[in-house]
């Protein structure tokens, strides 16, 4: 007969074991960020997007970029995912877009986690990718840190095959000291809509996928642009011939577009001419976006360019002038006649003299095709169109594009894949819309903040940079624009079409702005894929602090700082400038001492960093100083 003692520590040892579990199971339930069974821990409000804000379709509490986040869902408008049955999600649509939770209250050194349920339905059937950015903002409401997650896979849905669930963009990240207030940014990597339900956020979540600090300073300061220049200028154009835009141009976008295309295409041709003599007079290099008839001597073989494509989107509905290229190929009116017989249809002769004056050239695209309605197909087959004939004419592949009509809105997450795999590094022309702007203007139309950044998604990979269109009308406003950019030690785009550059009033507009430019003497004047390949090494470069001794003794008493900076670019940093601390006595590279008179002075150090290449760089400070 078991007795009463032995009994009762049965029931205690099982109730032990019990709540053990319980706890175990609660604990890995806020570890995964999911809410244990009967309390939910969700410290998010208006999470179920039901209270209304003040801005029309956008919860209360909530925020974002810029229009393109609203609620929608069978209860809303009958449009759209739900997928917790409640009849709403929240939509979110373009690349400089994000949604933006409600401000929660934080406290320090606590780990708080964030997930959202996640879905697209995008127009070109690509799937997309999503991040969360932790915003810790101190009592004053002022932002102090970010912290970033990798980002993570968004499931497409498409009417033949919907996904069986949502996938989940996930994260936790801890408060620092300073936080008191959180805000969650989820951003988009391209323009695929997506719809977002169930978020929450509380605290815990080691499991889920860490932040990482975004705001990290290096342990040395390189200065943005070679040779101590303070900022970049690339001068521009884009090049088309008549079966480029012109023979396509739509009814929006393109002032001339009533012209008849082949005066159009001449002009494109005598601009090549009067933009290269500006730019010798001021011995600048400059970039010409080019379109794939451009390379062309002729078709008088009648050779087919990716598959003769038929654009049903080209249409009225679209901005078309007609519904004329919705059932016509592309490539169509093609006269099939040479540079002598229809000079305007074919630029293969201006290749090489633009090449002997130290100009280069890029991708306008093969088909001038508008980027944001084109599939992923249809852009691999246009940038293999493009490569295959600039090789033809002794033109590497394409590094750079310029959109054409800027119509960057729209690309899928796919688009920009092909893109990546093609072998494009930085683009320009991007779209100046709302949702889909990377570069916003201020009140005078400049452009707010000139600098290159990371295309999102593509961080380390792509770069996209700002532009500035060049017009008569303008040029004292590209003065201010080019007088922004020194102060901001950013980068700007002056452009126009080359066949903008053949009236008198355009001349001297450019002639100005070059002048203005070059003149300046602190503004570093090169072609586009140059300075984008440049800012790609130095946004890229790989800054570690060394903590073994010195192998040098030599130098005093004093500890020398040890770096190792290391190029992981396929660009040359010529010209790479190291701000040295004010109390530096002596300078080693590879151990090698660097004369005082080569950096005293200026306080800078001047390094050339090959691609790939790896330097050690020692300072010695003052005996008294220490880091």
């Amino acid at each position: 007969m078991i007795s009463r003692q032995f009994a009762l520590s049965a029931i205690i040892v099982s109730f032990i074991i019990g709540a053990v579990g319980v706890f175990l199971f609660i604990s890995q339930r806020l570890e995964r960020c999911a809410a244990p069974p009967f309390v939910d821990p969700n410290l998010l409000p208006n999470a179920r997007f039901a209270t209304p804000g003040d801005v029309v379709g956008l919860p209360e509490g909530w925020g974002r970029g810029a229009g393109g986040v609203e609620v929608r869902g069978p209860a809303v408008d009958g449009q759209g995912f739900d997928l917790d049955g409640d009849g709403r999600a929240l939509q979110l649509i373009g690349i400089a877009n994000y949604a933006l939770t409600p401000p929660i209250g934080v406290q320090p050194g606590t780990s708080y986690c964030f997930t959202v349920a996640t879905l697209t339905d995008s127009l070109l059937r690509s799937p997309t990718r999503a991040r969360l950015v932790f915003e810790w903002y101190d009592d004053q409401g002022v932002l102090r840190e970010r912290s970033v997650t990798p980002w993570q896979p968004v499931v497409l849905w498409t009417p033949e095959r919907p996904p069986t669930a949502w996938t989940t963009i996930a994260g936790y990240a801890r408060a620092p000291q300073t936080a008191r207030i959180l805000r969650v940014r989820i951003e988009p990597s391209s323009d695929d809509r997506i719809y977002l339900d169930m978020p929450r956020l509380q605290r815990g979540g080691h499991t889920l996928p860490p932040a990482q600090n975004a705001d990290v300073s290096p342990p040395l300061t390189i200065a943005p642009w070679p040779e101590g220049y303070r900022a970049a200028v690339a001068f521009t154009f884009d090049w088309e011939t008549a079966m480029g835009g012109l023979i396509h141009s739509r009814s929006v976008d393109d002032p001339l577009a009533d012209e008849d295309p082949i005066q159009r295409g001449m002009r494109m041709r005598t601009g090549v001419e009067t933009s290269m003599s500006i730019f010798a007079r001021y011995n600048v290099r400059a970039t010409y976006f080019a379109t794939g008839y451009n390379f062309l001597m002729g078709n008088r073989e009648q050779r087919r360019f990716m598959n003769d494509p038929v654009f049903t989107w080209a249409s009225a509905a679209n901005g078309w002038r007609s519904d004329r290229w919705t059932n016509r190929p592309w490539f169509a009116d093609d006269p099939y006649g040479t540079v002598a017989t229809d000079p305007a249809w074919y630029f293969g002769d201006q290749i090489e003299p633009l090449r002997a004056a130290g100009h280069e050239i890029q991708s306008h695209t093969f088909s001038h095709l508008y980027g944001g309605y084109a599939d992923a197909a249809t852009w691999r087959a246009d940038i293999e169109a493009w490569n295959s004939v600039a090789a033809e004419r002794g033109i590497g592949i394409a590094r750079a594009l310029a959109f054409p009509w800027s119509s960057s809105a729209g690309m899928s997450d796919a688009n920009w894949d092909v893109l990546e795999q093609g072998g494009i590094r930085a683009v320009t022309r991007l779209s100046d819309y709302g949702p889909y702007n990377l570069f916003p203007l201020d009140e005078r139309g400049l452009v707010r903040d000139p600098h290159c950044r990371w295309l999102p998604g593509r961080e380390g990979r792509i770069i996209a940079c700002p532009d500035f269109y060049l017009t008569p009308a303008r040029a004292k406003l590209a003065v201010a624009q080019i007088e922004q950019t020194v102060a901001a030690g950013g980068m700007i785009d002056i452009w126009s079409h080359t066949e903008e550059v053949t009236s008198a009033a355009q001349q001297a507009a450019w002639e100005d702005v070059v002048s203005y430019t070059v003149g300046r003497g602190d503004v570093w004047v090169a072609p586009f894929s140059e300075i984008a390949g440049w800012q790609i090494a130095r946004m890229t470069l790989n800054i570690t602090t060394l903590t073994e001794p010195t192998a040098s003794t030599d130098r005093g008493r004093s500890t020398a700082h040890r770096y190792q900076v290391q190029n992981t670019s396929p660009y040359h940093l010529v010209g790479m400038m190291i701000d040295l601390p004010p109390d530096t006595t002596d300078v080693a590279i590879n151990n090698d001492i660097v004369p005082r008179e080569q950096w005293q002075h200026s306080g800078w150090l001047r390094i050339d960093l090959a691609a790939g290449q790896t330097v050690e760089v020692t300072l010695w400070p003052t005996r008294s100083s220490s880091r």
